[in-house]
């Protein structure tokens, strides 16, 4: 079995090897935080911290309220810019886009560098195999500075994915396919993704797979390099077991368009197991399916279809690059067209502290990365998680339909 995991935590705890369950302290190569946590980042340094760490690379945005829908917003931001001016952290705050876009755009990430994050979804990294841990504001605040990052480390488990996918079918169906089914098998562990269908994944999908699965309860993702995947490749292709490399198989081949059902926890099923649902709100974009990929995707179906009327169809693209390039695709065009409704880059309503939120009659049918009661506003409101592909078909149905 690959040991690549175990590897880099031993070389950035500048051990020999290391255990699961053993507790170590490995340097941090990037540390990342945004607005969202970023006021209790703040609250707990306390003016602590006067220096310039200078111990690892400490980079900010603001995106998940941006431009500022309140005063008190707009006031933590400027909080945020004297802060970060101070400690010579890189902050990206004038509509840059959602931090994990912009990281995959403006840093070199690198197979087996460190980075920790306090946000869920920083091993969204992990498409580059880099191996991102979440911590909360509190242990940010404390780490960021020292650059190193305590910790216990966790299981592997590598999961094969292979098998060429269906045209309907998409990077984030398999990530809800393998939280459905194997659930139990991944949380709290370190998923370690390899296989031909990998082989076949465009980085934009990579991130999908490894934006989702922290709804799984991982560890951290992602996806093994390359020079790491030679034997389970030459292992596939000649039919030799794979028993002693690969801990789950998924034959991606059989696989269909997925939806997860808003109940706590969420479930999830085929899509067209809902029948016809109506839906008032369709959402696409942000960190989970922001990319020009998904973009493209969606301006398929809106090229050739109007918005529903009963639906309001909201598009966040993920950074100002990517919204550069649709308006060069004249995929804004279409967008606006259609009756969406274009956002500025960043996370949209997704984490419910920005435009667009859900009122308790609402039924939403989004590319977003959790549908716990309460997420995108009232508690009341019913939120269907799905592919951009899905998502975009269903907003022009008016109802939860399954691509084709």
């Amino acid at each position: 079995m690959t040991d690549f995991f175990y590897r880099q935590l031993a070389r950035a705890s500048n051990q020999e090897k290391v255990r699961p369950g053993q507790t170590i302290s490995v340097k941090i190569d990037l540390a990342l935080a945004h607005d969202g946590t970023g006021p209790d980042i703040l609250k707990n340094c306390n003016g602590n911290y006067q220096e310039k760490p200078g111990l690892s690379r400490i980079l900010f945005t603001l995106d998940h309220s941006f431009p500022a829908p309140t005063i008190q917003a707009r006031e933590f931001q400027r909080d945020m810019s004297v802060f970060a001016k101070r400690h010579g952290i890189i902050l990206f705050k004038n509509g840059e886009g959602v931090l994990h876009q912009v990281v995959a755009e403006e840093e070199k990430l690198n197979a087996g560098m460190i980075i920790v994050g306090a946000d869920g979804h920083v091993a969204t990294a992990g498409a580059f195999g880099a191996i991102a841990f979440s911590v909360s504001a509190k242990q940010f605040a404390k780490e960021m500075f020292k650059g190193s990052h305590a910790m216990i480390v966790p299981e592997q488990i590598i999961i094969s994915l292979k098998g060429k996918m269906k045209k309907h079918v998409m990077a984030r169906d398999i990530a809800m396919h393998i939280v459905h089914n194997y659930g139990n098998d991944i949380k709290n562990k370190a998923v370690l993704l390899t296989g031909s269908t990998i082989d076949l994944f465009s980085t934009s999908e990579k991130m999908a797979v490894c934006n989702f699965l922290p709804e799984g309860g991982v560890a951290t993702a992602l996806v093994l390099p390359a020079n790491e995947r030679k034997n389970d490749r030459k292992q596939e292709e000649t039919g030799q077991s794979n028993e002693e490399q690969i801990d789950i198989v998924i034959n991606c081949e059989e696989m269909c368009p997925m939806v997860a059902v808003p109940e706590n926890p969420p479930f999830f099923t085929r899509v067209l197991t809902l029948g016809s649902k109506e839906i008032t709100v369709a959402i696409a974009g942000g960190c989970s399916s922001g990319r020009l990929e998904d973009m493209k995707v969606i301006a398929e179906i809106l090229e050739k279809n109007k918005v529903h009327p009963n639906v309001t169809f909201i598009i966040t693209p993920g950074s100002g690059k990517i919204m550069e390039l649709m308006d060069k695709l004249d995929i804004l065009s279409i967008f606006r067209k259609a009756g969406a409704i274009i956002m500025p880059p960043g996370c949209g309503p997704c984490p419910g502290k920005h435009f667009g939120v859900l009122c308790d009659t609402d039924t939403a049918i989004t590319t977003t990365i959790s549908n716990k009661p309460g997420r995108i506003g009232a508690q009341g409101a019913k939120i269907y998680l799905a592919s951009p592909r899905t998502v975009a078909l269903s907003a022009v149905k008016g109802k939860i339909t399954e691509p084709k």
